[in-house]
């Protein structure tokens, strides 16, 4: 039976109580007996202190067959019984009166030896106190040693744990910290339980098991940075929200250690302060948000994302002054850090939109060309510039931005309002021909969609059926008859992105756990149900994520195809107002062709004048520099 450091300290001081007692009865009973060490063995007290109370007593005991038996069989060490064998020789003669008797040879004349003095009042009290000093100290010595053991053991077993952990066996790793606090009986709270928890979390981590272990590690860095792993875990947790859409509620409670960090590097408490203005400014708490990215240092590697997300609360706010000055802060980082290149688009982008809102459309385009070749937001800035240059009235560069949206670089994108954009400026310059053929474009391309979508938002009710709709389309299958380019702006949705790729990563963790987790019986059992609900749950927001999407595209599909007939309607007002005022005028001749309507489209390359034979043709170097230069052909009323 295992007893703890509180049973042993209270039997121990029991048994020397006893002793104690029954010396006190006899002034000549003052040695150690057989039976005291058979009870100090059984409290686990060392061979050598032992062996330092028999020396220190001078016992002499002569020791029988049946009594040395006794002693093996109270599991007294034979190092111990060998000693007290040699004791007769040791300390003086044995005695004759017979087997047991350690109390000195007697007789009816009297002691054979001198005498011992009789013990007085005050000297049996101190005696007493020694041996209460001595039980102490034997106690203290024990548990010392007990502890140290206990440490040593620790720390092999959860050194062997993370060994597994890193080399890739999770399933060992995670046996190894559990088997150790079961066997150890530690309390939840205690050290040990805290370093099994990291073993299992690291484990778990390093066979990207991410959700699973997500919560895990939430659980270490709640403990407190005056923990030993709360700096390794944070990071953990950083590194997988990066991978897996998790911003658990429980993350508030990091704000509390916000003012504890004082232990730990610069570089630390940025990346701190960092996340956790991230994790407000996803739950819109944008107070506490500014806080603690205001707190990041200029000299921080996260200084360009936390200026740039600062500034993206302030356009919310419409604080535009201040927004643009943490873009434009965000953007001295990136250069000065070297760090975070993506957030320069992104703030370039942030700029030009504000410039667009305020209606400062010369600024708006500036930044936007300011997005390079090879950005994965170069077709958005070639997109939004196109309607800043189109609201401008500058059709030339609107029309050869257009071009470059419908070049095979762009494919993947859908932009079902271009065709409409660009009749209008044709309309707009008289360009009644190209008018047509832009609707014509409309009409073929962008018209045939709304029904089918229509027909698929009408019967898919399950959010899991828009998720499947939208992989098979992805996957070219035509089971739901979605038509592929209405998955395009569901695929360029950030909110997609994120759960879809939480999703895969949720499904690569069930495949692990049916392939190894039954190895972890309960536990592993309880991580694949909550696997299994999680997805069930994601899979649920996606599609829910879905048809909104859809749904707001078909929105704006019925608005353009609105727009569209308004157009045509335009346009055939036009024609019959142009031939009424030809048969007024009696003009019998063609109108002269003019430069619209020759093959191909003039358009400025750079600083060089190229005309294009196909309306189709494109260079992939002179991307985002095309230009129309068809004229304005409406007439102009004279002004009075």
């Amino acid at each position: 039976m295992r007893l703890n450091a509180h049973k042993l300290t209270k039997h121990l001081l029991v048994a020397l109580a006893g002793a104690t007692a029954l010396l006190a009865m006899s002034p000549l009973a003052s040695a150690v007996t057989k039976e005291e060490i058979m009870t100090l063995s059984k409290l686990k007290i060392g061979d050598a202190e032992i062996i330092a109370a028999i020396d220190r007593d001078r016992t002499i005991f002569n020791l029988s067959v049946a009594e040395i038996l006794e002693l093996k069989k109270a599991n007294v060490s034979e190092g111990v019984i060998k000693y007290m064998l040699q004791t007769p020789k040791k300390f003086g003669a044995a005695d004759t009166t017979g087997p047991g008797d350690t109390t000195g040879p007697t007789g009816p004349t009297g002691p054979t030896g001198p005498t011992e003095p009789v013990e007085t009042e005050e000297e049996r009290k101190a005696r007493e106190e020694r041996m209460r000093q001595e039980a102490q100290k034997m106690l203290e010595e024990k548990q010392r040693a007990e502890e140290a053991q206990r440490k040593a053991y620790a720390k092999g077993v959860l050194a062997k744990c993370q060994e597994l952990g890193d080399g890739g066996d999770w399933v060992g790793a995670i046996q190894a910290a559990q088997q150790f606090v079961e066997q150890g009986g530690f309390a939840p709270d205690s050290e040990e339980a805290y370093f099994a928890k990291f073993c299992e979390a690291n484990a778990l981590v390093k066979a990207n098991l991410l959700q699973s272990a997500a919560s895990k590690l939430v659980e270490i860095v709640l403990d407190g940075p005056d923990k030993p792993f709360f700096q390794t875990a944070f990071k953990q947790l950083r590194s997988l929200r990066k991978k897996i859409d998790y911003s658990p509620p429980q993350l508030e409670r990091l704000a509390d250690f916000s003012g504890k960090l004082g232990s730990f590097s610069q570089s630390f408490q940025d990346e701190f302060n960092y996340v956790l203005g991230e994790f407000f400014h996803e739950g819109t708490e944008w107070t506490t948000a500014v806080a603690f990215l205001d707190a990041v240092s200029p000299q921080a590697k996260d200084y360009a994302k936390a200026a740039y997300l600062k500034g993206f609360m302030e356009v919310q706010n419409d604080l535009y002054k201040s927004a643009v000055e943490s873009f434009q802060r965000a953007i001295v980082a990136t250069e000065e850090n070297e760090s975070a290149s993506e957030v320069k688009d992104l703030a370039f982008l942030a700029l030009a939109r504000i410039a667009y809102r305020i209606g400062d459309y010369d600024a708006a385009i500036y930044y936007y060309r300011k997005i390079p070749q090879g950005s994965y937001k170069q077709a958005t800035a070639f997109y939004e510039s196109s309607w800043v240059y189109f609201l401008k009235g500058d059709y030339s560069r609107a029309l050869g931005t257009f071009h470059t949206l419908d070049s095979p670089y762009f494919a993947h994108y859908f932009y079902p309002e271009m065709w409409i954009l660009e009749a209008t400026a044709y309309l707009n310059t008289c360009h009644f021909d190209r008018t047509e053929k832009a609707l014509q474009r409309f009409e073929m391309e962008v018209l045939p969609l709304i029904t089918p979508l229509e027909s698929f938002l009408n019967k898919t009710t399950r959010p899991a059926d828009f998720y499947k709709a939208v992989i098979a389309t992805a996957e070219k299958k035509t089971v739901y008859e979605l038509p592929p380019r209405l998955i395009s702006p569901v695929l360029a949705n950030v909110e997609f992105y994120n759960l879809y790729r939480t999703i895969k990563q949720i499904e690569k963790e069930i495949g692990l756990l049916e392939k190894d987790g039954s190895q972890l019986s309960t536990y592993g059992a309880d991580l694949l149900t909550r696997l299994r609900k999680l997805r069930g749950d994601r899979i649920r927001q996606i599609g829910l994520t879905i048809r909104l999407i859809l749904s707001d595209t078909l929105k704006e599909l019925q608005k353009f195809k609105t727009k569209y007939i308004e157009l045509g309607i335009d346009l055939e007002d036009i024609k019959i107002d142009e031939q009424n005022r030809a048969e007024l005028e009696g003009e019998t001749e063609e109108q002269p062709v003019v430069q619209a309507e020759q093959s191909g489209t003039s358009a400025i390359v750079g600083s060089d004048t190229w005309r294009w034979p196909f309306e189709n043709e494109y260079w992939s170097d002179d991307i985002g520099y095309y230009r129309s230069f068809i004229k304005d052909l409406c007439v102009k009323e004279p002004t009075e």
